[in-house]
């Protein structure tokens, strides 16, 4: 059987200093005039364990819990409550009465110390303590903590834990003013609430509600997972689709790429084969310009002659007669057609070395460009090597 055992106050509401209230076994009242804080013990022990708000220990505010004559002009003010609770009605071991009897030396000591030992262990076993500090600045804030066995627990876990004990912030543990009267007043069907909330099936009935919205929450959960996979699952064609085109891709570029590398490669034996042809041709032009440039020097210099023996003809045309003179003149136009002649052929010999020439120029022109392509295609063919 659970029941309190006592409870601690201290600087809270009427209660100024430390408060200790015990709790003994069997049936407890606690009597006294109007005003003297019989209340404040019933909202000491709601404060304690979390089962109502402020307004319900009659307090706009946790600050005004706070016992009024502590305040004074302290910065911080604290009020805290602790509620023990008995958890067994086993007997407690005596002292006296438990120990077996006393053996001398060593041996006796160490067994009376186990025993007194024992005897402490089972004592805290049975007894569970929750406390509540409330701890108040001189601005008016605050801070709520709370403690079970000494060790920090948040109101949640302290709740858990009076479950266990079906103790329910919402219950009929506690009975205020009130109640009964409301109680008697009721129909069947709100006491039959209470007789539910005392039996504890209430809280059984606020489990099944509680799974059943659980429950529908997963469903909904599950129809969102089960949307979400049919996208998944789409996507994941789109992207098997889209795989097998890069694939593809992948594997077309890698042919255009080895591809483009043989046509590189032809691209340089071609400028290559190209360039002999026209270092071939520049070498032939060459000859043929030195050639001409030869037989115009043989002509200028068989003109020179003529012209040498012209001179001497007029000469000797203005020594002789008539007769000789129309000789010398025949002679002299004979010697003038020829010298026409070499002169056509010097001229025709000159605009063909200028000819020639020019195609010289242009050869020369288009080694240049083949020389610089074939140097880019080498830089480049010595790039596609190196990768």
């Amino acid at each position: 059987m659970v029941y309190i055992k006592r409870i601690e106050l201290s600087h809270f509401k009427s209660f100024g200093g430390t408060t200790a209230i015990p709790f003994l076994p069997g049936f407890t009242v606690v009597s006294g005039p109007n005003g003297s804080g019989k209340s404040n013990i019933l909202d000491a022990l709601l404060f304690c364990l979390g089962l109502a708000t402020s307004k319900g220990m009659r307090a706009e505010r946790l600050p005004d819990l706070v016992n009024n004559t502590y305040k004074g002009n302290r910065s911080s003010l604290e009020a805290s409550v602790s509620v023990t609770f008995e958890l067994s009605d086993a007997p407690v071991l005596d002292s006296e009465a438990s120990f077996p009897p006393q053996q001398d030396g060593a041996e006796g000591e160490l067994v009376a110390d186990t025993l007194k030992t024992l005897q402490t262990s089972l004592q805290k076993q049975r007894e569970w303590t929750v406390t509540r500090r409330l701890k108040v600045t001189k601005g008016g804030n605050y801070s709520s903590n709370y403690y079970i066995n000494g060790e920090t627990a948040t109101v949640a876990e302290l709740h858990e834990q009076l479950n266990e004990l079906r103790i329910y912030p919402e219950g009929y543990n506690i009975v205020l003013q009130g109640d009964v009267t409301r109680i008697i007043t009721m129909n069947a069907k709100e006491r039959r609430e209470i007789i539910d909330e005392l039996a504890g099936v209430a809280e059984f009935d606020r489990k099944i509600v509680k799974t059943r919205e659980t429950l529908e929450e997963v469903r909904e959960r599950e129809e969102r997972c089960q949307i979400i996979e049919t996208e998944l699952l789409r996507s994941l064609e789109r992207l098997a689709a889209d795989r097998q085109k890069a694939e593809k891709y992948q594997a077309l570029r890698q042919q255009i790429q080895e591809k483009q590398s043989w046509e590189k490669v032809l691209q340089f034996k071609a400028v290559s084969q190209h360039r002999h042809q026209l270092l071939s041709q520049l070498q032939q032009g060459e000859s043929q310009v030195r050639d001409l440039q030869q037989a115009l020097t043989s002509r200028q210099q068989a003109i020179q002659t003529q012209q040498s023996q012209f001179e001497q003809l007029n000469a000797q045309v203005k020594a002789l007669g008539e007769e000789e003179q129309l000789a010398v003149a025949a002679q002299l136009a004979t010697h003038k057609a020829q010298r026409d002649q070499l002169q056509q052929q010097i001229t025709n010999g000159d605009r063909q070395i200028a000819a020639h020439q020019q195609q010289v120029g242009q050869i020369q022109t288009e080694i240049s460009q083949y020389q610089q392509q074939f140097l880019q295609t080498q830089q480049e063919q010595s790039a596609y090597t190196r990768h």
